[in-house]
C-alpha cells in the first residue's frame, strides 16, 4: 500500500524484556512531528501488520542466534526485500552482525554498550538516533537516485544508438557536442569528423537560407522548432528530412542549445503526394457522386454528369447517349441507335442542350463497338488521316492508348445491361489519357447507372405509392373518404378556418334502423344499400374542399369549410330528401317503408378557446337528438348547449 503520512513510519521488533521499558522510553523521546512509532511484541502480528502497513524503517532488537526470530525474518523480507533494516547489537554481539548479513543486504547496525552494564540506563540519545535514521535514509534515497541516473544513461545510450532517426546535440554555439550511430551511417563520417562539421554543411543549397532563419529565430528566442528541408547523405544525393528540434538547458537552467531528431520523409513524401492526387479525385469524385444522386429526375442527372466531367477533364465535347433497341422493316431484324440525351461543349464551342432530343446519331463506329461495350471495355478512338482506329482499354487498365485520341467511350450500364454511353470528344486536341482520368470515368459510369436505375425505379415507386395513397384514404365498399382521411381533413379545415376566421360546418348522418335493414336482407344487401347512400350524398357536394366520408358502419359525415349553418343546414335537407328518393326498400323499419336518414348539424368559426372535438361533439349530438325526435330529420345543435 502507498505511504499516506508525512513522517518516517519506524516498527520497532523486539522481545527483550529487560531492554523495552528503557528502549521505548528513549524513542517517545524523539520528535513526534517527524517519525511515528510502530512497537510489535510479537513477531507473527508484526508479519500480519506489514503486509497492509507501510514502513519505512525496522528497528530490531532481538536475538539472531534464534532460529524462530530469524525465521519470522526471513518472512518479512520475502514481502518487504527493500526495507531499510537497523539491527540493534552490542560490542560483544559479534553473531547479530553476521546473522543480519544473511537475511538482508539493506541493513545497518547500530552498537550500543553492553546494556547489561547499564540495566537501567539509557542506551543512546534521542537526538544520536535520529540522526543515525536520517543518515540512513538519505544514504538509501541517494543510492535509488544514482541507481535511477544510471538506468535513465543506459537507457538513452541504447534508444539513440538503435533508433533510425538521426539525432544530434548543438549548445549555444552552433557547435556539435553529440551525433548518434544513425546520423554517422547517414553521412559515412567518424565521431571525430562529424563533430568538427558546421550544422550548415550538409543542408541543400536552395533551402539554406530558410534554414538559417528559423534556427537563427529558435536561437534567439531559445524556443524549440521544426523544418522540412534537404539533407546531403554519404553518396552526394540528397534526401528529404523533417527536423524537430528540442530545447536543451543546463544544471543550472541556463539556455544551452538544442536537441534535434531527424526522421527521412523522402518516401514519405511521395507518398502523400500520390495519397493527395488520391484524395483529389475521391473528392473529385464524391462531388460528382452527390450531384448526380440529389436528383431522381433523369434529364437533371444526365445533365448535372455531362456538365462535372466536361469541368473535370477540359474536354470538348461530353455526350451521354442511350441504347434503344428498334426492328428494321425490311429484314425484320434487331437495330440499335443511340439517342443524343445530352452534350455539353466547352464556352468556346456553342452549347447544345437538346434533353430527350429523339435525334440518331449514325455514327457506325460507335454501334460497331456494341459487344465490347456490352463487355463493360472503355474504347479510346483516334482519328489520324480520316484513318480511325481504336484501342479496347481492359478493366486492368494495362494497356492505354498510346498515342492521342479524339474519343472515348465509356459504358454506362444499369439492370444488368449495357444501358448507353458516355462520350468524350477531343476533336481540335486530341488527349493523352492518364489512368486516374479514365478510371474516374470508369466511376462516374457505374454511379450514372445507379442514379439512372434509382430514377426508373423511383417512378415506378411514385406510380404505386399513388395508388397506395389512394388506398389508405378511401374506404374500399363506397369509394368515398374513408374515417383516416375524415380525421385528418377536419384538422386542416380547423388550422385553416382558425387563420382566416371563416365558418366550418360539420353534418353526420345514419341510416335509420340500420340493423333491422341487415337482419331482414342479409349483410350483401346492406353493403349495397350502404354504397347507394354514399353516392347519393355525395352527388349532392359539388364543392371541391367539401368532404364526403364514411365515418364509420353506417355513418357518413361531410365537411364543409366556409359555410355557415344555414348552409349546412340546406344541404343537410337535400341529402335526406336525396336518400329518400332512392327509395330503398325497408319493410321493418320504424321510420318508413324504404330507407331514411337522420342528420346532426353543427357549424361555428373556430378560435383559440375551441377545438374541432368541440365541433364533432356538437354535430353528434344534434344527429342523437334526430333520432331521439323520431328519426328522418335534420337537427341542429348549438356548440352553446354543450
Amino acid at each position: 500500500m502507498s505511504k499516506t503520512s508525512p513522517s518516517v513510519t519506524v516498527l520497532l521488533l523486539e522481545n527483550d524484556c529487560e531492554q523495552r521499558e528503557s528502549i521505548i522510553n528513549l524513542l517517545h523521546q524523539i520528535n513526534p512531528q517527524k517519525y511515528q512509532w510502530v512497537h510489535q511484541q510479537q513477531l507473527n502480528s508484526a508479519l500480519n501488520y506489514l503486509q497492509d502497513k507501510y514502513i519505512d524503517v525496522l528497528l530490531i532488537n532481538l536475538d539472531l542466534t534464534n532460529k524462530s526470530n530469524t525465521n519470522i525474518l526471513q518472512k518479512i523480507y520475502a514481502i518487504k526485500p527493500y526495507i531499510v533494516s537497523i539491527f540493534i547489537t552490542t560490542s560483544d554481539q559479534e553473531n547479530t552482525i553476521i546473522e543480519s548479513q544473511k537475511l538482508t543486504t539493506n541493513y545497518t547496525t547500530l552498537t550500543l554498550e553492553n546494556p547489561c552494564k547499564k540495566p537501567h540506563g539509557q542506551l543512546l540519545s534521542p537526538i544520536l538516533i535520529e540522526k543515525f535514521i536520517d543518515g540512513i535514509l538519505q544514504q538509501q534515497e541517494i543510492a535509488q537516485l544514482q541507481s535511477q541516473l544510471e538506468y535513465t544513461q543506459d537507457l538513452f545510450k541504447t534508444v539513440v544508438d538503435t533508433t533510425s532517426a538521426l539525432m544530434w546535440i548543438i549548445d549555444e554555439k552552433e557547435n556539435y557536442i553529440f551525433l548518434n550511430q544513425a546520423w554517422l551511417s547517414f553521412t559515412g563520417q567518424s565521431l571525430e569528423t562529424g563533430l568538427k562539421e558546421n550544422w550548415r554543411d550538409r543542408i541543400h543549397p536552395d533551402d539554406l537560407a530558410r534554414c538559417t532563419k528559423v534556427y537563427q529565430s529558435a536561437l534567439n528566442k531559445c524556443r524549440g522548432f521544426e523544418i522540412e528541408y534537404r539533407l546531403k547523405r554519404f553518396d552526394n544525393s540528397y534526401r528529404l528530412i523533417l527536423n524537430t528540434a528540442v530545447r536543451r538547458y543546463s544544471s543550472q537552467g541556463e539556455f544551452a542549445g538544442f536537441l534535434c531528431f531527424c526522421l527521412d520523409i523522402t518516401q514519405r513524401k511521395k507518398i502523400e503526394q500520390k495519397v493527395i492526387q488520391q484524395a483529389k479525385t475521391d473528392s473529385l469524385l464524391a462531388d460528382i457522386t452527390k450531384k448526380i444522386h440529389s436528383s431522381l429526375d433523369l434529364d437533371i442527372i444526365i445533365q448535372t454528369t455531362a456538365e462535372a466531367v466536361k469541368q473535370f477533364i477540359s474536354a470538348e465535347k461530353v455526350s451521354i447517349m442511350k441504347i434503344v433497341a428498334s426492328s428494321s422493316l425490311n429484314d425484320n431484324q434487331l437495330r440499335r441507335e443511340l439517342i443524343l440525351l445530352f452534350k455539353s461543349e466547352l464556352v468556346n464551342f456553342p452549347l447544345s442542350c437538346e434533353i430527350a432530343a429523339t435525334k440518331a446519331l449514325p455514327n457506325q463506329e460507335l454501334l460497331s463497338n456494341y459487344t465490347q461495350l456490352a463487355l463493360g471495355k472503355i474504347i479510346a478512338f483516334c482519328n489520324n488521316a480520316n484513318q480511325i482506329t481504336s484501342t479496347i482499354i481492359n478493366h486492368d487498365f494495362v494497356q492505354l492508348p498510346n498515342t492521342n485520341s479524339n474519343l472515348l467511350l465509356v459504358p454506362i450500364f444499369a439492370h444488368q445491361k449495357l444501358w448507353g454511353i458516355l462520350s468524350v470528344e477531343q476533336d481540335i486536341i486530341p488527349k493523352c489519357w492518364q489512368v486516374e482520368e479514365i478510371k474516374l470515368l470508369k466511376q462516374v459510369a457505374i454511379q450514372l447507372g445507379i442514379a439512372i436505375k434509382q430514377s426508373e425505379l423511383y417512378q415506378d415507386l411514385a406510380i404505386a405509392n399513388q395508388e397506395l395513397e389512394k388506398l389508405a384514404v378511401i374506404d374500399s365498399l363506397t369509394q368515398i373518404a374513408n374515417r383516416r382521411k375524415f380525421d385528418q381533413h377536419l384538422e386542416a379545415e380547423w388550422k385553416r378556418s382558425l387563420r382566416e376566421q371563416s365558418p366550418l360546418s360539420l353534418i353526420i348522418c345514419d341510416i335509420d334502423c340500420f340493423k333491422l335493414y341487415n337482419d331482414t336482407y342479409g349483410h350483401l344487401a346492406g353493403d349495397r344499400c350502404i354504397s347507394q347512400v354514399a353516392q347519393a350524398i355525395s352527388k349532392v357536394v359539388k364543392r371541391p374542399a367539401d368532404l364526403v366520408a364514411r365515418y364509420g358502419g353506417e355513418e357518413f359525415a361531410l365537411i364543409l369549410p366556409n359555410t355557415d349553418i344555414q348552409g349546412a343546414e340546406y344541404l343537410a335537407k337535400h341529402i335526406r330528401l336525396q336518400v329518400e328518393a332512392l327509395r330503398i326498400p325497408h319493410i321493418n323499419s320504424e321510420v318508413d317503408l324504404y330507407i331514411t336518414l337522420s342528420l346532426g348539424v353543427a357549424s361555428c368559426i373556430p378560435n383559440s378557446n375551441l377545438s374541432f372535438s368541440t365541433l364533432l361533439s356538437a354535430a353528434d349530438k344534434g344527429l342523437y337528438q334526430a333520432k331521439e325526435l323520431g328519426r328522418n330529420r335534420v337537427v341542429i345543435f348549438d356548440l352553446e348547449n354543450l
